[in-house]
C-alpha cells in the first residue's frame, strides 16, 4: 500500500498565508504547496512550523466518510466495523492492532498500532 496524496495539510487564513510569503521570501505557491505537504525541503517544514506555532495555523487530516459500527461477531470478539460507499468493509479487532479490510473475495490483514496508520488503512480501503 502506498502513500495517498494530500491526506494532510495546515488550515491558515490568507493573511496569514501573505505573512509566510515575506517571512520566507518565497512565492504564494510554495507556501501553499508546504501547508499541503506536497513539498518536504527544509524551507517547507518550516513554513509548515511557523504556520503553526506563530499565525494560528491548524494541522488537518483527511478521514474517510463511512459508517461505523461496533458490533459483537457470533464468535464473541467485539470489533469496529466500517463500511464504504464502494462495498469495502474495515474490520478492526478491538483491544488488537489486528485490521482486516474486505473487498469483494478479497481479505487482506493490516497491523494497526496508531492513528496515522489508521488512516493510511482507511484510505486504502476507500481507494478499492
Amino acid at each position: 500500500m502506498g502513500r495517498t496524496n494530500a491526506t494532510r495539510c495546515i488550515e491558515v487564513t490568507q493573511e496569514a498565508r501573505v505573512k509566510l510569503t515575506r517571512a520566507f521570501r518565497c512565492t504564494a505557491k510554495t507556501v501553499q504547496e508546504s501547508l499541503k505537504y506536497r513539498m518536504n525541503s527544509d524551507k517547507a517544514r518550516k513554513i509548515r512550523y511557523a504556520a503553526v506555532k506563530e499565525y494560528g495555523g491548524k494541522p488537518m487530516l483527511y478521514v474517510p466518510e463511512c459508517e461505523t459500527l461496533f458490533t459483537t461477531e457470533l464468535d464473541g470478539k467485539e470489533y469496529m466495523r466500517q463500511m464504504f460507499d464502494n462495498g469495502a468493509v474495515l474490520l478492526w479487532h478491538k483491544g488488537t492492532p489486528d485490521v482486516t479490510v474486505r473487498f469483494r473475495d478479497k481479505e487482506e490483514a493490516f497491523k494497526c498500532e496508531s492513528l496515522p496508520r489508521f488512516t493510511e488503512i482507511q484510505l486504502y480501503a476507500e481507494s478499492l
